[in-house]
């Protein structure tokens, strides 16, 4: 694939006939959810797609409507039928169902896929099994034997293995399909105020995650990721990924491995308080850049609640260094992804490269993969992948 392959997407192409009419009245999208409990992704997506949001001190009321639901798993806790039943919205028993709400044809013009959360198993390197790949190959499906192309959303990353994941993403750009996925963490609260003008130059970058890693790291990979993409040129790619835990990684900081003054930089930055010291073991993923640029993302849930970020910067004495705050409880930082989808729908514009969550992807792989060999350094030529 080439770098010229990899920059072009649905926000360089006009929206066809079918998306102009769609902007013309209220667009109707489908929701297709693993499960729907309270505080799991699918909740706090979903209470602000069909109750709307404050953000930023204003009242956003929903743009769109949602019609149809395909729901995985029904747990003790379910919340789907009750909101199902206020709502009025029909729960059918197929991805394909819900799509043509129950009818022979492709019938909404969004679609949100929210795989996260649920009974399923791990692989044996710690990814949960989430069908985030089935999901995505039955709505293509569809699209395909309908002909229409609509705009859709997948939460966090795209799949458990990576052919799965650049099977997505291939799809994505042969079938022209406006999409968008990866983590909230890129898009919430910055304190203070951080953002990297294109063409940054990055010596070394550091983030820090807290609770489980798989499922947390990879946020603190993403919003890694969004600020590492700013470099000279864009993105180049990752040469390779290895993990530690424990006391090695401080022993690799005292060898110079990484900057502990990094750490204490992001830190400093913490918004929510912070966790009572247990000295629980940390864990770490280190990435060589393919431009040679190092960085370290470390689960930290010993001393952090926060996702926080720091770089070196060059030409600066001073690091850079700001927490990417989300709200514990309230999870408001999920409005800027509901007002993303909203966009996305509305206007078929990309918010974010869908390049940076392929990367992320890949990291999180490589990294649970060198896990998986007590620490081996895994090299990822899989991910030369180019884009800014």
């Amino acid at each position: 694939m080439t770098r010229r392959t990899l920059m072009l997407g649905p926000a360089s192409l006009g929206l066809s006939p079918m998306m102009r009419a769609a902007a013309r009245r209220r667009p109707r999208v489908a929701c297709i959810l693993n499960v729907y409990f309270p505080n799991s992704h699918a909740d706090v997506f979903m209470s602000r797609l069909l109750d709307g949001y404050r953000l930023d001190g204003k009242w956003n009321a929903p743009r769109v409507d949602v019609v149809s639901l395909y729901i995985d798993q029904f747990p003790v806790n379910d919340m789907a039928r009750e909101q199902a039943q206020e709502h009025g919205i029909p729960i059918y028993p197929s991805v394909a169902e819900a799509l043509r709400l129950g009818g022979s044809k492709l019938a909404v013009d969004g679609i949100a896929v929210i795989g996260e959360h649920g009974n399923y198993p791990r692989t044996p390197r710690g990814n949960f099994m989430y069908p985030r790949k089935r999901y995505f190959d039955e709505i293509t499906r569809v699209m395909q034997q309908d002909g229409r192309i609509v705009p859709l959303h997948n939460d966090k990353y795209f799949a458990y293995e990576w052919k799965d994941a650049r099977a997505m993403y291939d799809t994505v750009r042969s079938m022209k399909i406006p999409f968008m996925a990866g983590s909230t963490l890129p898009l919430t609260w910055r304190r203070p105020p951080l953002e990297f003008d294109r063409g940054t130059q990055v010596k070394e970058l550091f983030a820090a995650s807290n609770s489980d890693l798989e499922e947390h790291a990879y946020h603190a990979i993403e919003l890694l990721q969004g600020m590492a993409e700013r470099r000279p040129g864009g993105e180049t790619g990752v040469a390779r990924v290895r993990y530690a835990e424990g006391d090695e990684v401080w022993e690799l900081a005292s060898k110079s491995e990484w900057s502990r003054d990094l750490l204490d930089a992001a830190l400093a930055r913490r918004v929510n308080p912070a966790p009572v010291n247990n000295h629980e073991a940390p864990q770490a993923f280190f990435v060589k850049y393919r431009d040679g640029t190092p960085a370290t993302i470390i689960n930290l849930n010993s001393m952090t609640r926060d996702f926080l970020f720091s770089a070196r910067l060059a030409g600066r004495s001073d690091l850079a260094a700001s927490c990417f705050y989300i709200q514990l409880y309230l999870h408001n930082h999920w409005s800027f992804m509901v007002r993303n989808f909203e966009d996305l729908v509305l206007s078929g514009r990309l918010p974010n490269p869908i390049e940076r969550t392929l990367v992320t992807n890949g990291i999180m792989l490589a990294g649970l993969e060198s896990r998986l060999r007590k620490g081996q350094w895994v090299e990822t030529p899989e991910l030369e992948i180019r884009y800014s």
